[in-house]
């Protein structure tokens, strides 16, 4: 079982779903200004916080599947709602296609899973990262001459969750998230760098049942850059 902390409410269930590099404590900010009485799961998916990294590379339909897993260990009594930031989108897009009836409200925050964006200088950047890394695996070059290639993020990540992260990131969603029909809020910082507003834009069009809403001088932890106006946006859409 996953690591996950409940605080404990009287009304629907609420399951954080952090970004890449999170855990439980991501969304940690914007419990203590939620007035409404919701029962909160905040989570740390495999491999992330205190949660065990797993034995073998993830796929996403494997951490859609051990959301699943807790979501019957915690409530198994009804629909839930979701809070999902960047890779937590991703997790909650493909589970409301495999589950479509266990989420009543979706509200994605600086969400991943539309295809980026890529330039001409990206792709041959990645054609010389695979030549290169071809005459590594030949003994004609030394792995430091690969250093220089991926965030500072992939770097620090172990095999199995650097592979995990390979599986995760070039993974298109497009078709689950169209497939999204339960009402969903689609909340972007503007300044967003990691997840552009064009894909916010592109989300709000596929999903029938969306609203969007663009925070000026946000980037993409926008829901910590203004937790105030975050958290009365959010409370007003779980209540309407």
């Amino acid at each position: 079982m996953i690591d996950y902390r409940l605080s404990q409410g009287n009304k629907n269930y609420i399951f954080f779903l952090h970004g890449w590099g999170g855990d439980k404590n991501s969304f940690k900010c914007v419990e203590n200004y939620i007035e409404l009485d919701f029962n909160m799961v905040f989570i740390s998916f495999s491999g992330f916080g205190a949660s065990a990294v797993p034995q073998k590379p993830y796929k996403l339909d494997d951490y859609v599947h051990e959301l699943y897993e807790l979501i019957k260990h915690v409530y198994d009594d009804g629909k839930v709602y979701f809070i999902c930031h960047s890779f937590g989108a991703r997790v909650a897009a493909l589970f409301i296609k495999m589950f479509p009836n266990l989420v009543d409200r979706l509200i994605i925050v600086d969400g991943a899973g539309v295809k980026p964006r890529r330039s001409l200088l990206y792709y041959l950047k990645v054609r010389r990262y695979k030549r290169k890394k071809k005459l590594v695996s030949k003994g004609k070059l030394n792995a430091d001459a690969l250093d220089k290639y991926g965030s500072s993020d992939y770097k620090v990540l172990s095999p199995i969750m650097k592979q995990t992260f390979i599986n995760i990131v070039n993974k298109d969603l497009k078709n689950e998230i169209k497939s999204i029909s339960c009402p969903t809020l689609i909340y972007w910082g503007k300044e967003d760098k990691d997840t552009p507003l064009y894909m916010a834009r592109k989300m709000h069009r596929w999903i029938k049942k969306s609203k969007l809403v663009v925070r000026d001088g946000c980037g993409h932890f926008s829901y910590i850059d203004d937790i105030y106006f975050f958290v009365k946006t959010i409370e007003k859409f779980l209540c309407d």
